[in-house]
């Protein structure tokens, strides 16, 4: 049994494209051949049904972007973090030594999960699930770690990710072997624990690369390039949903969240001017009574 780790510790101009400028999702192939799954990027699933919820949004007006409106509510706000999560968590999942497999977005055949990383390597199979709960202090139980005062299923939804990609990986396995599940939270301020969660890792995502790349050998050469044709193979990713070229998904979402980051400047500079208005008006009311007051001390 895997026993978990516990981390502690301390992403997207002027320019603002259009909303009409977001070319419309549709399924599209590389180079004309239809895109393997993994070669998604990371965060991928999460991309798509942000911008699938995103279509449904009605465009903003003039006047609602010039003074700083975000082409996302709340709900697409969270979806948008959750994805950049996922992509800091990828990178620092790519910079694994050469022996490592790392694959990002992979949608688990006939369930509505998806596995954030999967990570293949000398110590074994690792299920990588991000989490985008910056700065923040977690604690929680076996079963579940509390955000905002809710209990969220991390716990049961990460080991039964994994247990499906066992499933998955079965064949090529070693006897007794399992896919290893693993949480990777963003940079958390502090995790706290009533109880250790039985072979499960939670850990703060600057300590993952180092931990993954330290684990001691589990599987042969040839038991982990087995299992990597096994992942490599689509056929052991199908599924009825039609996959997306990762690059045109990708630069919808690039587009997308640069018009999130042009509100966010437009509502500060915004409240910095006005800021500065309502001070140099009060400055202007005042003046004269100030001076008025000194004449009159002076008079005294």
């Amino acid at each position: 049994m895997v026993r978990p780790t516990l981390g502690g510790g301390p992403h997207p101009r002027e320019h603002e494209p259009a909303a009409s400028a977001l070319p419309p999702v549709a399924p599209q192939s590389i180079s004309g051949q239809t895109p393997t799954t993994p070669g998604r990027f990371s965060g991928q699933s999460v991309v798509e049904e942000l911008l699938r919820q995103h279509e449904d949004r009605p465009t903003r007006s003039r006047l609602a972007r010039a003074f700083g409106a975000s082409p996302l509510d709340s709900n697409g706000l969270s979806w948008l973090r959750a994805a950049q999560a996922e992509m800091i968590v990828g990178d620092i999942l790519d910079r694994l030594p050469g022996n490592y497999s790392v694959y990002h977005s992979l949608p688990i055949p006939h369930t509505a999960f998806a596995v954030d990383h999967l990570v293949v390597g000398p110590g074994g199979v690792f299920s990588v699930n991000a989490k985008n709960h910056w700065d923040r202090d977690l604690a929680g139980s076996p079963r579940s770690l509390p955000i905002g005062g809710y209990p969220m299923p991390y716990l049961r939804d990460v080991a039964f990710e994994s247990a499906q990609i066992t499933t998955l990986l079965a064949k090529e396995l070693p006897p007794l072997a399992a896919v290893r599940p693993v949480i990777a939270l963003v940079n958390p301020h502090k995790i706290r624990l009533a109880r250790k969660p039985d072979s499960i890792t939670v850990i703060d995502s600057p300590r993952l690369r180092r931990w993954i790349a330290g684990q001691p050998r589990t599987i042969t050469p040839e038991q982990q390039l087995s299992i990597v044709a096994l992942v490599d193979d689509p056929a052991t990713w199908s599924t009825k949903n039609q996959l997306l070229a990762p690059l045109h998904v990708h630069a919808r979402f690039t587009a997308l969240e640069q018009q999130v980051a042009a509100a966010r400047t437009r509502r500060v500079t915004l409240a910095v001017c006005a800021a500065a208005a309502v001070a140099t008006v009060i400055g202007l009311v005042a003046s004269p009574m100030i001076v008025a007051m000194g004449e009159f001390i002076a008079a005294l």
